[in-house]
């Protein structure tokens, strides 16, 4: 659909992340490969790539809950297959929320749509703001 507007964190910049899609809970973010990410097989490093699915899984949740403050709380990873060349995508979407848990899963893949790693996210919204508590707090001049 489109690309949110937000802050892009320094270390987004550093690992050349690109948002494709933001979305109702759901983001797609792209890494290229690089030589300097790679460990020393030449495949991209599980850091970069656990780094890839942190970052998309906060994009869905910052789509969905825009303006909110929250943080990783816990992400367990599964690796499928290395990661040699190309850019690699990770899909991340919200699968719930309990009180201030959020919970969300995340796919990475290659540009042939190879699975390389499966994710199981936990975030903890620490201040959600919404548009409608944005109405609430704030009216428009007028509303009574």
């Amino acid at each position: 659909m489109g690309i949110i507007k937000r802050p892009k964190a320094p270390f987004e910049e550093h690992l050349n992340m690109v948002i494709i899609e933001a979305r109702d809970a759901y983001a797609k973010v792209m890494m290229p490969y690089r030589k300097k990410f790679t460990n020393p097989h030449g495949s991209i490093h599980g850091g970069a790539i656990v780094s890839l699915a942190d970052t998309a899984m906060a994009v869905a949740i910052f789509s969905k809950y825009l303006h909110s403050s929250f943080y990783t709380v816990k992400l367990e990873i599964k690796f499928k297959s290395p990661a040699n060349k190309g850019k690699i995508f990770a899909e991340a979407k919200v699968i719930d929320k309990r009180k201030r848990f959020i919970f969300g899963k995340v796919e990475i893949k290659d540009s042939k749509d190879k699975l390389l790693a499966q994710v199981l996210a936990t975030f903890y919204l620490t201040k959600e703001y919404t548009y409608a508590m944005k109405r609430r707090l704030f009216p428009p001049q007028g509303w009574k």
